[in-house]
């Protein structure tokens, strides 16, 4: 640890009491988009990390009800609604004020299509004039929208929605036509990227993420590298409820290293989770020494 860093903490550490506990959280596009992610971090008084948390919350793709003909797909105008600090706040609409809708439009038919802000108007809601315009994506960029949205998803308020000229007609809630088995991809019950005999799957990823983040939330994630590794998994089904770590059996898998370190963990998104997590750690430590 640099001089400059225990310096901080000394000052750090002055700041509070006997018993002491500061809790910050950094919102965030996750896993190249199509998701929305929240680190959770709390540190002690003397900055060192108590608690940590990933959570990453499907996105409308994830969770939007198969409305082809077959109803085994989601195409071109399905609709979802989420609450909005910034959405439609005029308007006269109890079912529309301080809601977004977003439509999946993908006019062409051909897909994969962009989940982009169906707006309201006096006589019907309107696409974007261009596919990408405002896409779920862009606007969840904002910190203030993606926490109105991940609360929304921890308490069942994300829905499926159809359009009647400017009437709304609430369907299913996201919970009940989610695809992976739930919404938090790291919800113990979710299916999204299962461990198989080749890899650790997701939820084992970000147990190792967690684990190493909370030793060294100093650590330079972004020069984190690739190295082969024998790697176990030691089962636990609080982690994830479905997978029988005996599944695992590769030699050796492709896992992050960083300063030498074994982190755990294998996933792509190794490096902007732990980054994400370290900016709520230096989030959490600012909130101590002042209040903003």
């Amino acid at each position: 640890m640099n001089r400059k860093l225990i310096a901080f903490l000394a000052v750090f550490a002055l700041a509070g009491s006997a018993a002491f506990a500061q809790t910050a959280t950094k919102y965030f596009v996750a896993h190249q988009g199509g998701y929305v992610g929240a680190a959770t971090v709390t540190v002690g008084k003397s900055g060192e990390v108590l608690s940590a948390d990933l959570e990453e919350w499907q996105g409308p793709g994830g969770w939007a009800e198969n409305n082809s003909a077959d109803g085994k797909s989601i195409v071109d105008g399905a609709v979802v609604r989420t609450p909005d600090p910034f959405a439609n706040l005029t308007s006269a609409d109890p079912e529309i004020k301080g809601y977004m809708f977003y439509i999946l439009n993908d006019p062409t038919g051909k897909g994969p299509g962009v989940w982009s802000q169906f707006t309201p108007g006096a006589k019907g809601f309107t696409r974007p004039a261009r596919q990408y315009e405002r896409d779920f994506e862009g606007l969840m960029s904002n910190p203030l929208r993606a926490a109105a949205y991940v609360q929304a998803a921890r308490e069942g308020k994300l829905v499926n929605v159809k359009i009647e000229g400017t009437k709304v007609v609430v369907g299913k809630k996201a919970s009940e036509t989610v695809h992976y088995g739930a919404m938090n991809k790291a919800d113990k019950n979710a299916t999204y990227m299962p461990l198989t005999k080749d890899s650790i799957g997701y939820r084992y990823n970000n147990l190792a993420t967690l684990d190493f983040f909370k030793s060294n939330p100093a650590a330079d994630f972004g020069a984190a590298k690739l190295q082969k590794v024998r790697i176990a998994v030691l089962e636990n089904k609080n982690v994830d409820a479905g997978a029988k770590a005996a599944d695992y059996v590769a030699a050796e898998d492709n896992v992050y290293v960083v300063a030498d370190a074994v982190t755990g963990a294998t996933y792509s998104d190794f490096q902007h989770y732990s980054l994400e997590l370290q900016t709520a750690y230096k989030m959490a430590i600012a909130d101590a020494l002042v209040k903003f």
